[in-house]
């Protein structure tokens, strides 16, 4: 009998993507073997960023003069989760003022909180409050607010007090406060309905589909070879999903069949299906190139005013895209700006 333990990242993995859950009880059941779990650059630079962040509010923290506790680190050879847990003990009711990196087994479900401020209420009761760090600049996503969730229960578990609020230290160095009561409805029926499918998985049939999670996820490689096989719509530059399910639903789902359709779609611009298509087109005589010649392209001619007054005077049409770019020059300089927060 597998034993399928919840973490606070499969439950926000499961809120981005239901196949993620698919694929995760295929290998924990030996069906299928587990993915490499290769980050992308980005990812990389993410994760990097994410423990960079972490350790900043640490040293915040010690800034302030509080007394901070840091939680022994597992021996992940000699040691299981469940053991780390029973050798860590009672921290809390040691009363220190943080306590960093707790791990908790409750209710099924296991998770590290990043951090625990010792809070004490107006009749002198003595609980801990979660804090997590988390690189989002402007405010915390659901998945963050649900992972803070699990904290608050194992702490009222464990101290036999629940906490009032759950914080978040943004990336932009703004904390966020939530009232616990204001989401912990939500999540414990959440937390059941995923309960369910973890102890009995559905055998409904779930597909892969570009979110948020993909670029984090262990299966990332694992959808991407589906979806090339496939010849996927997922692939054609600027196709929505929308747009792929009407598309689909018209019997055009390879982009080798979209490079060729010659015909409108129900429901979808008619515009739009001509971008696609040339859009679509590009690409297959990319990927059918010798890889020595350049990228294929298109320019776009500049569209022209209308008006209905042949006596206005004339205008020059707006121009878009690289049109607007001035004349080349030997002087230009470029540079490229991406647009990430770091």
């Amino acid at each position: 009998m597998v034993e399928r333990l919840l973490t606070p990242s499969k439950i926000t993995a499961w809120l981005d993507c239901a196949h993620f859950l698919t694929l995760r009880h295929e290998v924990d059941s030996g069906v299928r073997e587990p993915a490499p779990n290769m980050f992308g650059e980005m990812a990389e630079m993410l994760l990097q960023k994410g423990l960079d962040h972490e350790k900043a509010v640490l040293e915040q923290y010690r800034s302030e003069g509080r007394d901070v506790f840091e939680v022994p680190d597992r021996d992940r050879g000699s040691e299981s989760f469940n053991q780390w847990v029973a050798r860590v003990g009672d921290v809390l009711g040691a009363g220190h003022d943080v306590v960093f990196q707790m791990p908790f087994v409750h209710d099924g479900i296991r998770g590290i909180a990043d951090f625990l401020e010792r809070v004490v209420d107006v009749d002198g009761n003595v609980t801990y409050e979660p804090v997590d760090a988390k690189l989002a600049r402007n405010a915390a996503k659901p998945g963050h607010v649900l992972q803070l969730c699990f904290y608050v229960e194992a702490i009222a578990a464990q101290t036999g007090q629940p906490p009032v609020q759950m914080h978040i230290e943004l990336g932009s160095g703004v904390r966020e406060t939530i009232r616990v009561d204001d989401v912990l409805a939500y999540w414990r029926r959440l937390r059941n309905q995923l309960a369910e499918l973890v102890a009995a998985p559905s055998t409904e049939q779930t597909n892969p589909e570009p979110c948020d999670h993909c670029g984090f996820c262990e299966f990332e490689q694992v959808c991407d070879a589906e979806w090339r096989a496939a010849d996927s719509l997922v692939h054609v530059a600027g196709v929505r999903r929308a747009d792929r399910a009407l598309l689909e639903a018209d019997g055009t789902n390879t982009i080798a069949h979209l490079a060729t359709l010659d015909r409108e779609v129900p429901d979808l611009d008619a515009e739009r299906v001509v971008r696609m298509v040339r859009q679509a087109s590009l690409q297959v005589v990319a990927r059918n190139a010798p890889e020595s010649d350049p990228p294929p392209f298109e320019l776009l001619e500049p569209t022209a005013p209308t008006t209905a007054d042949v006596d206005v005077e004339l205008v020059e049409p707006e121009l878009t895209g690289f049109a607007a770019l001035p004349a080349p020059d030997d002087g230009d300089i470029f540079l490229d700006y991406e647009g990430h927060p770091f």
